[in-house]
């Protein structure tokens, strides 16, 4: 395989040409606007269809421009820590200082500890609603067993009956 050098690609890539813009004359009847008798387009119309001819190369002719981004480390950027007078706009920045840092941190803690409390008051309730809802449903798990034993007994005698009728019948 061969290598290429710089200039052999520069030699290999096709240059696109630029088509020159033609004059067109017209008459006045063709352009009913135009003010003047001339026949000669103006240059303003000229140029506008010059630019219209104009093609834009191919992307695959075209160079590609390569990238802006240049990494901090770099030898030739210079970082400076610039100091500026408290006057300054740029030194005025909405940062805290320490006692606004502490007020925010206090409030945001009362805040914080008054939602806690809300929601653990509201835990202990719920807690309180479900105990009550398990006793109660206890209650009535007896009385269901307690109804469901009197109602097989009954059905048990009334077919002891039934039986000991219908044998003295025969």
């Amino acid at each position: 395989m061969a290598s290429t050098t710089h200039s052999d690609l520069i030699n290999t890539i096709p240059i696109p040409s630029i088509a020159e813009p033609t004059r067109t004359y017209s008459s006045p009847a063709t352009h009913p606007d135009s003010s003047t008798s001339s026949t000669v387009s103006s240059d303003n119309e000229l140029e506008r269809e010059g630019r219209s001819k104009l093609q834009r190369p191919k992307l695959s002719s075209r160079k590609s421009s390569g990238t802006n981004i240049i990494p901090r480390d770099h030898p030739h950027v210079e970082l400076q820590d610039e100091q500026f007078a408290a006057d300054d706009a740029r030194a005025m920045s909405p940062r805290r200082n320490s006692e606004d840092v502490e007020k925010l941190s206090q409030e945001t803690r009362r805040s914080l500890q008054a939602n806690a409390q809300t929601l653990q008051s509201s835990l202990a309730a719920l807690a309180e609603r479900i105990d009550s809802v398990k006793q109660e449903h206890d209650k009535l798990e007896n009385e269901n067993k307690f109804l469901q034993d009197y109602i097989g007994g009954l059905t048990r005698t009334m077919s002891r009956n039934d039986l000991t009728s219908s044998k003295g019948r025969k």
